[in-house]
C-alpha cells in the first residue's frame, strides 16, 4: 500500500498536465500513486495521460465521462489506495519537497489533516524555515471552525493531507450538482471530525493564476448568487456543536456583508464585459433582495467603516443604485 495517494481531476488540461504530472514525479519522497481521472476531455489530455504513464508506473489513468469535477475527485477517492491522501489540480504544480513535508509532520505530530501554503507562479519566493503550528480537538473548534464561516482561507483542497481513515470514517464525497464550494463542503466534512490538525507555513503548492480577473469572468461566475448560497449554507450541520447557533449567524453575516460591498464594485467596474443596463439591473436585483435587505438593516455592521465604505453601506440601506454607480466610478479612477 502506497504511502500517499494523489488525485488529479482532469478536464482538457493540455497545455499544463505534463509540468504538473512532472513536479509530482520529482518529488523527494516517493512512495505515492497517481490516480489521474480524465473527466471526458475533449482535447489530448488523456493520450498525454497514456503517454506518460508508459515512463511512470505510480501513475494510474482512469477515464470517465464528463460528470465534472465532484465525481471526478470522488471517483478518484473510491480507488485511492494510499495511507493518505492529497489532491492536485492539472494546471497546478508542486513544490519538490512537498510530500515529504506532509508526510514528516504527520508523523511527528500525529495529525489527521495537514495543511501547507500556496504560491502562485509569479510570486516564487525562497522558503524559509519557520514553526508548525498543531491544533488539538479543542483548538481546531475554537480557531479553525470559525474561520471556514467568515473566511475561504481554509476552503481549498489543494493544500492539504487527509488521512485515508478520517475520510472513510466520515464517509466525506465532493457535493455532485454544486457549482460553488465544493472543496468547501469536502472539508467542512472531514475537519469537523478531525481530533489534530498541523498547518506548516511552507509554500508546497503552485497555484496558476488563469488568465481572466473576477471583473472580466462575470458572465460566465455569477458571483451574487454564489455568495447568496454560501450565506445560506447550512453551517450548524457541521460545526453546531462547537459554535453556537449566534455566533454562526454573526460570522456568516460579516462575510456576507464583505462579499456584498465587493460584488458592487466587480459588477460596476468598467472593464467587465456587462453593459451599463445589465450591471445597473444586476445591482438592482442585488440590493433588492430580502437578504440584503435584512443584513444591511443591521447598523451595528457600519463599526469601523472606512468614509468610502461607509458611503456605500448608506447606498444600499437607501437602494441608491445611481450613487453606487458613482462611488464606484470614483473609487476606480482614483486609484487606477
Amino acid at each position: 500500500m502506497p504511502k500517499i495517494s494523489i488525485i488529479i481531476p482532469v478536464y482538457n488540461a493540455e497545455q499544463y498536465l505534463e509540468e504538473c504530472l512532472l513536479s509530482i514525479s520529482q518529488q523527494t519522497f516517493g512512495d505515492f500513486e497517481i490516480r489521474a481521472i480524465n473527466d471526458g476531455s475533449t482535447d489530448r489530455s488523456l493520450e498525454i495521460l497514456k503517454k506518460y504513464k508508459e515512463k511512470e508506473p505510480r501513475l494510474q489513468v482512469i477515464a470517465q465521462e464528463n460528470k465534472g469535477v465532484s465525481a471526478a475527485r470522488n471517483l478518484g477517492l473510491e480507488n485511492a489506495q494510499g495511507e493518505y491522501i492529497t489532491f492536485v489540480d492539472a494546471d497546478d504544480w508542486l513544490h519538490p519537497e512537498t510530500l515529504k513535508q506532509y508526510i514528516e509532520i504527520a508523523k511527528n505530530e500525529g495529525s489527521d489533516i495537514v495543511i501547507s501554503q500556496f504560491l502562485t507562479e509569479k510570486s516564487r519566493e525562497k522558503q524559509s524555515p519557520s514553526s508548525i503550528k498543531s491544533f488539538d480537538r479543542k483548538e481546531i473548534e475554537q480557531n479553525i471552525f470559525p474561520k471556514f464561516i467568515e473566511t475561504d482561507v481554509y476552503n481549498s483542497v489543494c493544500n492539504k493531507l487527509y488521512r485515508a481513515e478520517l475520510i472513510k470514517k466520515t464517509n466525506a464525497k465532493f457535493p455532485m450538482g454544486v457549482r460553488i464550494a465544493e472543496d468547501a463542503q469536502f472539508n467542512h466534512q472531514v475537519f469537523s471530525q478531525a481530533q489534530r490538525i498541523s498547518e506548516t507555513p511552507f509554500k508546497t503548492y503552485f497555484y496558476r493564476e488563469v488568465q481572466g480577473s473576477a471583473t472580466r469572468n462575470v458572465v460566465r461566475n455569477d458571483y451574487w448568487q454564489s455568495n447568496l448560497a454560501i450565506y445560506q449554507y447550512e453551517y450548524q450541520k457541521y460545526f453546531g456543536n462547537a459554535l453556537s447557533e449566534n455566533t454562526i449567524h454573526e460570522l456568516k453575516t460579516k462575510r456576507f456583508f464583505r462579499s456584498i460591498m465587493a460584488l458592487i464594485y466587480i459588477y460596476f467596474n468598467p472593464k467587465n464585459q456587462l453593459s451599463l443596463f445589465q450591471r445597473f439591473s444586476k445591482i438592482r436585483e442585488i440590493v433588492n433582495h430580502e437578504v440584503v435587505r435584512k443584513v444591511f438593516s443591521d447598523n451595528t455592521l457600519q463599526k469601523d467603516l472606512g468614509r468610502y465604505d461607509l458611503a456605500i453601506f448608506k447606498a444600499i440601506q437607501s437602494k441608491n443604485i445611481l450613487k453606487l454607480y458613482l462611488y464606484t466610478l470614483y473609487s476606480y479612477y482614483r486609484n487606477s
